[in-house]
Protein backbone atom coordinates (compact mmCIF):
# COMPACT_ATOMS: atom_id res chain seq x y z
CA UNK A 1 0.00 0.00 0.00
CA UNK A 2 1.49 3.23 -0.71
CA UNK A 3 2.57 5.96 1.96
CA UNK A 4 -0.94 8.21 1.90
CA UNK A 5 -1.23 11.58 3.76
CA UNK A 6 -2.39 11.85 6.85
CA UNK A 7 -5.86 12.74 7.04
CA UNK A 8 -7.44 13.93 10.35
CA UNK A 9 -11.28 13.54 11.54
CA UNK A 10 -12.29 15.09 14.57
CA UNK A 11 -16.43 16.08 15.59
CA UNK A 12 -17.64 19.36 13.93
CA UNK A 13 -18.90 21.05 17.18
CA UNK A 14 -15.92 19.92 19.35
CA UNK A 15 -13.50 23.25 18.56
CA UNK A 16 -16.49 25.05 18.14
CA UNK A 17 -17.79 24.55 22.05
CA UNK A 18 -14.16 25.16 22.97
CA UNK A 19 -13.98 28.20 21.82
CA UNK A 20 -17.06 29.28 22.64
CA UNK A 21 -16.01 28.56 26.84
CA UNK A 22 -12.34 30.12 25.99
CA UNK A 23 -14.15 33.16 24.89
CA UNK A 24 -16.88 32.84 28.25
CA UNK A 25 -13.37 32.48 30.45
CA UNK A 26 -11.84 35.28 29.00
CA UNK A 27 -14.43 37.14 29.57
CA UNK A 28 -15.75 36.48 32.75
CA UNK A 29 -12.28 37.70 33.98
CA UNK A 30 -12.37 40.57 32.13
CA UNK A 31 -15.40 41.46 33.17
CA UNK A 32 -14.60 41.48 36.76
CA UNK A 33 -11.51 43.20 36.34
CA UNK A 34 -13.43 45.67 34.40
CA UNK A 35 -15.76 45.91 37.52
CA UNK A 36 -13.25 46.67 39.89
CA UNK A 37 -13.31 43.20 40.92
CA UNK A 38 -10.10 42.17 41.43
CA UNK A 39 -10.50 39.61 44.42
CA UNK A 40 -13.16 37.88 42.90
CA UNK A 41 -11.28 37.79 39.69
CA UNK A 42 -8.40 36.35 41.08
CA UNK A 43 -10.70 33.60 42.95
CA UNK A 44 -12.35 33.03 39.82
CA UNK A 45 -9.06 32.74 37.79
CA UNK A 46 -8.02 28.62 38.91
CA UNK A 47 -11.53 27.92 38.40
CA UNK A 48 -11.65 29.27 34.41
CA UNK A 49 -8.56 27.97 34.33
CA UNK A 50 -9.42 24.48 35.16
CA UNK A 51 -12.50 24.66 33.05
CA UNK A 52 -10.16 26.03 30.28
CA UNK A 53 -7.65 22.93 30.47
CA UNK A 54 -10.67 20.36 30.96
CA UNK A 55 -12.41 21.59 27.25
CA UNK A 56 -8.74 21.68 25.83
CA UNK A 57 -8.06 17.91 26.74
CA UNK A 58 -11.58 16.63 25.95
CA UNK A 59 -12.93 18.88 23.18
CA UNK A 60 -10.07 20.90 21.28
CA UNK A 61 -7.30 18.00 21.08
CA UNK A 62 -8.96 14.72 20.92
CA UNK A 63 -9.12 13.69 16.99
CA UNK A 64 -8.57 10.24 14.50
CA UNK A 65 -6.18 10.88 12.41
CA UNK A 66 -5.92 8.12 9.39
CA UNK A 67 -2.93 7.56 7.27
CA UNK A 68 -0.97 4.89 5.58
CA UNK A 69 0.03 2.58 8.42
CA UNK A 70 -2.83 3.04 10.16
CA UNK A 71 -4.73 5.31 13.14
CA UNK A 72 -3.89 7.83 15.67
CA UNK A 73 -6.46 7.88 18.41
CA UNK A 74 -5.80 11.16 20.07
CA UNK A 75 -7.69 11.31 23.21
CA UNK A 76 -7.08 13.80 26.14
CA UNK A 77 -4.29 12.57 28.07
CA UNK A 78 -3.53 9.72 25.94
CA UNK A 79 -2.63 8.89 22.57
CA UNK A 80 -2.59 5.28 20.78
CA UNK A 81 -0.78 4.55 17.60
CA UNK A 82 -2.81 1.37 16.11
CA UNK A 83 -1.06 -0.22 13.04
CA UNK A 84 -3.96 -1.36 10.37
CA UNK A 85 -2.27 -5.21 10.97
CA UNK A 86 -3.20 -4.73 14.70
CA UNK A 87 -6.96 -3.84 13.99
CA UNK A 88 -9.36 -6.98 14.25
CA UNK A 89 -12.78 -4.92 13.92
CA UNK A 90 -13.64 -1.44 13.91
CA UNK A 91 -17.21 -0.23 15.13
CA UNK A 92 -18.87 3.36 13.96
CA UNK A 93 -21.71 4.70 15.53
CA UNK A 94 -21.77 7.59 18.34
CA UNK A 95 -18.12 6.82 19.05
CA UNK A 96 -15.52 4.68 16.86
CA UNK A 97 -13.67 1.77 19.08
CA UNK A 98 -11.08 0.23 17.50
CA UNK A 99 -10.67 -3.28 18.99
CA UNK A 100 -6.85 -3.70 18.32
CA UNK A 101 -3.97 -6.27 19.93
CA UNK A 102 -6.92 -7.90 22.52
CA UNK A 103 -7.76 -4.16 23.44
CA UNK A 104 -10.40 -1.75 22.32
CA UNK A 105 -9.73 2.16 22.05
CA UNK A 106 -12.39 4.66 21.78
CA UNK A 107 -11.69 7.85 20.02
CA UNK A 108 -13.06 10.92 21.83
CA UNK A 109 -12.70 13.23 19.25
CA UNK A 110 -13.95 11.04 16.15
CA UNK A 111 -17.32 12.11 13.56
CA UNK A 112 -20.19 11.83 15.18
CA UNK A 113 -23.43 10.38 13.01
CA UNK A 114 -24.76 12.93 10.89
CA UNK A 115 -28.35 14.94 11.58
CA UNK A 116 -31.31 13.78 9.73
CA UNK A 117 -30.52 17.00 7.47
CA UNK A 118 -27.14 16.13 7.04
CA UNK A 119 -28.19 12.58 5.93
CA UNK A 120 -30.60 14.25 3.61
CA UNK A 121 -33.82 14.71 4.62
CA UNK A 122 -33.75 18.75 4.02
CA UNK A 123 -36.83 18.11 2.33
CA UNK A 124 -39.30 15.89 4.62
CA UNK A 125 -41.16 18.86 5.28
CA UNK A 126 -42.03 19.49 2.07
CA UNK A 127 -42.82 15.83 1.63
CA UNK A 128 -44.92 15.79 4.20
CA UNK A 129 -47.32 19.00 3.26
CA UNK A 130 -48.07 16.99 -0.21
CA UNK A 131 -51.07 15.01 -0.46
CA UNK A 132 -51.17 11.01 0.24
CA UNK A 133 -51.94 10.24 -3.09
CA UNK A 134 -49.19 12.09 -4.64
CA UNK A 135 -47.00 9.15 -2.92
CA UNK A 136 -47.90 5.71 -3.89
CA UNK A 137 -46.87 3.34 -0.88
CA UNK A 138 -44.81 1.37 -3.03
CA UNK A 139 -42.65 4.55 -4.01
CA UNK A 140 -39.52 5.10 -2.40
CA UNK A 141 -38.28 8.57 -2.06
CA UNK A 142 -34.61 8.91 -3.29
CA UNK A 143 -32.09 11.17 -1.44
CA UNK A 144 -28.96 12.12 -2.18
CA UNK A 145 -26.48 10.23 -0.12
CA UNK A 146 -24.10 11.58 2.52
CA UNK A 147 -20.68 10.78 2.73
CA UNK A 148 -18.57 11.46 6.08
CA UNK A 149 -15.56 10.96 7.62
CA UNK A 150 -16.61 7.80 9.04
CA UNK A 151 -16.99 6.38 5.90
CA UNK A 152 -13.66 7.40 5.51
CA UNK A 153 -12.43 5.62 8.41
CA UNK A 154 -13.77 2.54 7.85
CA UNK A 155 -12.95 2.95 3.92
CA UNK A 156 -8.92 3.27 5.39
CA UNK A 157 -9.46 0.03 7.54
CA UNK A 158 -10.67 -1.89 4.67
CA UNK A 159 -8.04 -0.63 1.79
CA UNK A 160 -5.26 -2.04 4.39
CA UNK A 161 -6.74 -5.19 4.51
CA UNK A 162 -7.22 -5.72 1.09
CA UNK A 163 -3.58 -4.96 1.01
CA UNK A 164 -2.15 -7.49 3.55
CA UNK A 165 -0.77 -6.04 6.10
CA UNK A 166 0.46 -8.56 8.34
CA UNK A 167 -1.40 -8.88 11.85
CA UNK A 168 2.06 -10.60 13.69
CA UNK A 169 4.57 -8.40 13.36
CA UNK A 170 3.50 -5.15 14.50
CA UNK A 171 1.73 -3.50 18.19
CA UNK A 172 -0.01 -0.62 18.64
CA UNK A 173 1.53 1.82 20.81
CA UNK A 174 0.12 4.03 23.74
CA UNK A 175 1.75 7.43 25.30
CA UNK A 176 0.14 9.59 27.63
CA UNK A 177 0.76 13.46 26.54
CA UNK A 178 3.05 14.62 29.28
CA UNK A 179 2.45 18.68 27.71
CA UNK A 180 -1.21 18.22 28.75
CA UNK A 181 -0.40 16.81 32.08
CA UNK A 182 2.47 19.40 33.04
CA UNK A 183 0.17 22.20 32.54
CA UNK A 184 -2.55 20.14 34.51
CA UNK A 185 -1.30 19.28 37.31
CA UNK A 186 -0.38 23.20 38.58
CA UNK A 187 -4.04 24.16 37.29
CA UNK A 188 -5.58 21.33 39.65
CA UNK A 189 -3.62 22.58 42.84
CA UNK A 190 -4.18 26.13 42.20
CA UNK A 191 -8.13 25.01 42.55
CA UNK A 192 -7.19 23.46 45.42
CA UNK A 193 -5.50 26.13 47.10
CA UNK A 194 -8.21 28.48 46.14
CA UNK A 195 -10.55 26.43 47.60
CA UNK A 196 -8.43 26.42 50.68
CA UNK A 197 -8.39 29.45 51.55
Amino acid sequence: MTALPAVTHRSASARPVAAVVWLFAVGTLVWLLVAGATSAAIHAAPWLGLLSWCVYTSQWRPCLRVDGSGFGVINGLRDHQIPFGTVRDIEVSYTTAIWAAGKKYVSWGAPTPPSAFGSGFQNVRDLKTRPYTMLPSNERISQPEMKTGRDAIVAAWQDARHAGFASTSEVVVSTWNWPVIVVGVPVIFSVIASAIV
